[in-house]
């Protein structure tokens, strides 16, 4: 890039600051408690740390960009689930927004976003809670079903039940952490049909509307299964040995896209694939890259960083789609949680040396 562009990143996420750096693009990040600071590698040349009392309140947020004179960039840009539609708003304010408040918000609100899809593709059935704290089960639902928060992250809050009674006792449940914990606990929940089948991620990038490079990837498991102890991977299949599916989950994507509004945006959708039938049922999409190893895999696949087409996109850049530059297929698990009593671990270079390993990453400290 020629241009000495600047971005506002609410949130620190490391593979998005490279991205910026290899770009040559200026980041101010912005940072709150959330964030353990001590953990975070040290401040670039290239980038600048401001802190926020509380990254999900707009005014907070606002306050700490006028008391350091930041006012003034070129995209706002996140990759936290938390923070999408405060950037949204925030960039109507200090830039120019890439993705509209109100788009924003369709991908956050998972009721408001199956709202939006009814009758354009199959989604799961949904009912809606605003206050759980005062919430009575007054119908009948199609057990099982599925209670989490309307407009959460990953599996946190999510709870299945297979009958009224279990619903209840989920119910009950929440309240009790609600009361515990009143600032921090989701009110505003929905309950969801439970979906029968394998769950799947497709991830990738619009440019005006138009769907470009994606991947498909099968999860090694439904993510309710976290709640069980599964861990978390997926297999992503290759475009060009498995034409038919892509072409199927083509026409699906692309359509529930264009319905939210998503312009030029990277993405991250969950759906359910019904081997029986072979029917796609929508779960929830998220404007963002998506968690874990997933933007190695496609970037494995494609040679493309999603990270890097996220920040080129919020710039305006238009970003082609682009051929699948291996043969092969690839995968990604996270390792199991270590046992607090556990010293030592071995070394990372033992399982690169694990046929079709290609690479190895540690989070852990001892």
């Amino acid at each position: 890039m020629t241009k000495n562009y600047r971005v506002l990143m609410l949130g620190y996420r490391k593979g998005l600051v490279d991205a910026c750096n290899k770009l040559g693009v200026h980041s101010t990040i912005l940072i709150d408690p959330w964030e353990d600071i001590s953990e975070l590698p040290a401040c670039g040349d290239n980038e600048k740390r401001i802190f926020v009392e509380n990254l999900s309140k707009d005014e907070t947020t606002l306050f700490s960009l006028m008391r350091s004179n930041e006012t003034n960039f070129d995209a706002v840009i996140t990759t936290e689930e938390y923070f999408v539609v405060n950037a949204s708003i925030l960039s109507c304010i200090v830039s120019k927004p890439y993705i509209e408040p109100y788009v924003a918000v369709a991908f956050r609100d998972k009721f408001y976003q199956k709202k939006l899809l009814r009758g354009v593709v199959p989604v799961t059935d949904s009912w809606m809670i605003d206050d759980i704290e005062n919430f009575v089960i007054v119908e009948k639902y199609p057990y099982p079903v599925v209670l989490k928060p309307v407009a959460g992250a990953a599996t946190s809050y999510t709870y299945i039940a297979y009958s009224q009674e279990e619903l209840e006792k989920c119910i009950e449940l929440h309240k009790q952490k609600l009361a515990e914990n009143p600032a921090e606990i989701p009110r505003s929940m929905v309950i969801e049909r439970f979906v029968y089948g394998d769950e799947w991620h497709i991830d990738g990038w619009v440019l005006e509307g138009k769907l470009q490079s994606f991947t498909a990837s099968k999860y090694n498991f439904p993510l309710i299964g976290i709640r069980n102890g599964g861990i978390v991977g997926s297999v992503t299949l290759h475009p060009e040995t498995n034409k038919k599916l892509y072409d199927k989950f083509h026409q699906f994507v692309e359509k529930a896209l264009q319905k939210l509004g998503l312009k030029n945006s990277v993405f991250h959708m969950e759906l359910f694939k019904n081997d029986e039938n072979d029917e796609l049922i929508f779960s929830e999409c998220a404007a963002r890259v998506g968690r874990g190893f997933i933007y190695k895999a496609f970037q494995y696949l494609y040679d493309i960083n999603l990270y890097e087409v996220l920040v080129r996109l919020a710039l305006g850049e238009k970003v082609l789609s682009t051929p699948a530059k291996t043969s092969q297929c690839v995968g990604w698990t996270f390792l199991p949680s270590v046992s607090s009593t556990i010293k030592s671990l071995p070394d990372s270079s033992l399982l690169m040396n694990m046929p079709g390993v290609i690479e190895v990453e540690y989070s852990w400290n001892p």
